[in-house]
């Protein structure tokens, strides 16, 4: 007598199984908690996927009419909120399957013909970032225009510039602020590279050997719009580098605006006095009556670390697993999606911190005449008057040396001290440790003079222009 079969839990186990799945088993291994994101992706996928099986005469045009029925049934559910999700169906994948198979009967058992969950997930997954690579690019882009219309305001403004966080030379705020520009414009270039290489579809993979049906898979890359077709199925369904690329470019994203999150609450303060953030963005003591505490800015710096320790857990998940798809892969959709809400949230409030910051000019150009700040300027001078450089930085160290000693900035100085230390030195030589002066003379491409200030954010406004 022939043992009968206990009901499966999920219809992809087929026919190998006698018994169902442990109940804990079911919870373990279930990914629907965090693929149920990729069913647009999936559904669509799904309909192009299913139009190449026709075209390749696998399905008739009555399946494939049923099938696409149902998909944009299956749509509009999830979209409305009616769809019912099934743990025990494991992932967004099969959830679908078993709803198409309720709507659409027979012919929905031929969608999975020549295809995998090992190339499908692949699929939806590239799918997904490319769409989250371009809504990223554009925050970018909206916080490099929030930029750019600061740093134009304050074009002129000078502030002391850091190094080692100690007052360095004199800068422009504007200046400053395109430097955060630079910043972000790496980010958005490496988006696009990831994006370009993403952009590969390994759907007609299979598990891992290929498929026999003779699809069209150039045309199904055009109609899904992938660039270019995997070209090795081993590879195709157990490569993840372009989600570890991807996440390798957020936790960058996330350095640099911790970066810039850091320079804000320092700048808040009421030591540096430089600017003043947005109410909205900022909350109070539960015990200090005048506390006004940066909350978001911080939260952004720390939620920057997530992104680094998600691109070491991605890395460590697969850096031990051999071809081609292993069970473990599952786990990398927690990394991506932790880091993706991460930096679309960051990028939206970072703009809105630019545009309602308040910066206090006459501080930052009152702190100028603090620590010395035009000395390169003095030693710039003598080499003016023929000194060599290295000399010259000797002479005005001594010269800082005494000022110190005697309580004074070097600009507080009069000729007579100066020549103490060098007779090259005339009345001429305050015009060049004026701040104003320094700033103005850095005219060379990519320094901080107003009229280069200028021209980098003009050249900003183009690239910009060019994106939308």
């Amino acid at each position: 007598m022939v043992k009968k079969k206990s009901q499966t839990t999920n219809p992809s186990r087929g026919g190998r199984f006698e018994h169902a799945v442990n109940k804990l088993t079911i919870r373990y291994t279930s990914s629907l908690e965090q693929d149920k994101r990729l069913y647009q992706e999936d559904i669509v996928a799904s309909m192009k996927y299913a139009l190449a099986l026709k075209e390749a005469k696998v399905i008739t045009n009555k399946d494939y009419s049923k099938i696409l029925k149902g998909l944009k049934i299956i749509l509009k559910e999830i979209e409305s909120g009616k769809f019912e999700w099934k743990e025990e169906l494991e992932d967004v994948h099969m959830n679908i399957e078993a709803a198409l198979r309720r709507k659409a009967g027979n012919a929905a058992k031929k969608i999975h013909t020549g295809r995998s969950r090992n190339d499908q997930v692949s699929t939806d997954l590239r799918l997904f970032l490319m769409k989250s690579i371009d809504e990223i690019s554009v925050l970018i882009s909206k916080v490099q225009n929030s930029i750019i219309k600061k740093a134009q305001k304050h074009h002129k403004d000078i502030m002391p510039g850091f190094t080692h966080l100690q007052m360095a030379q004199p800068v422009t705020f504007g200046h400053h602020l395109m430097a955060w520009y630079e910043m972000l414009n790496r980010d958005y270039s490496r988006l696009q590279d990831t994006k370009r290489r993403t952009s590969s579809l390994p759907l007609g993979s299979a598990a891992l050997a290929g498929n026999r049906y003779k699809l069209d898979r150039k045309l199904l890359a055009k109609r899904l719009n992938f660039k270019e077709i995997s070209n090795n199925s081993i590879d195709a369904v157990s490569d993840r580098d372009f989600s570890i690329e991807f996440l390798s470019n957020i936790s960058i994203i996330g350095v640099h605006l911790s970066r810039v999150n850091e320079e804000m609450i320092i700048w808040s303060s009421s030591q540096f006095d430089y600017i003043d953030l947005p109410e909205e963005f900022c909350t109070g003591s539960s015990i200090m009556p005048q506390k006004k505490n940066p909350d978001v800015a911080e939260l952004m710096r720390g939620g920057s670390a997530r992104t680094v320790a998600n691109l070491v857990g991605l890395l460590t998940l697969m850096k031990g697993l051999p071809l081609a798809y292993n069970r473990d892969m599952q786990e990398d959709k927690r990394f991506l999606f932790d880091s993706l809400d991460y930096s679309i949230s960051s990028l939206e409030l970072l703009s809105m911190l630019i545009d309602g910051m308040n910066v206090n000019t006459k501080k930052m150009k009152s702190d100028c005449n603090l620590g010395h700040l035009t000395a390169t300027e003095l030693a710039d001078y003598l080499v003016s008057k023929g000194m060599a450089f290295r000399r010259a930085h000797e002479v005005v160290g001594k010269i800082v040396a005494f000022s110190n000693k005697n309580k004074k900035q070097i600009f507080e100085l009069s000729l007579s001290e100066f020549k103490k230390f060098s007779n090259l030195i005339e009345k001429d030589v305050m015009t060049f440790i004026k701040p104003e002066e320094a700033v103005r003379t850095k005219d060379s491409i990519g320094g901080t003079s107003p009229k280069q200030v200028l021209t980098q954010i003009k050249k900003a406004k183009k690239l910009l222009s060019l994106r939308s």
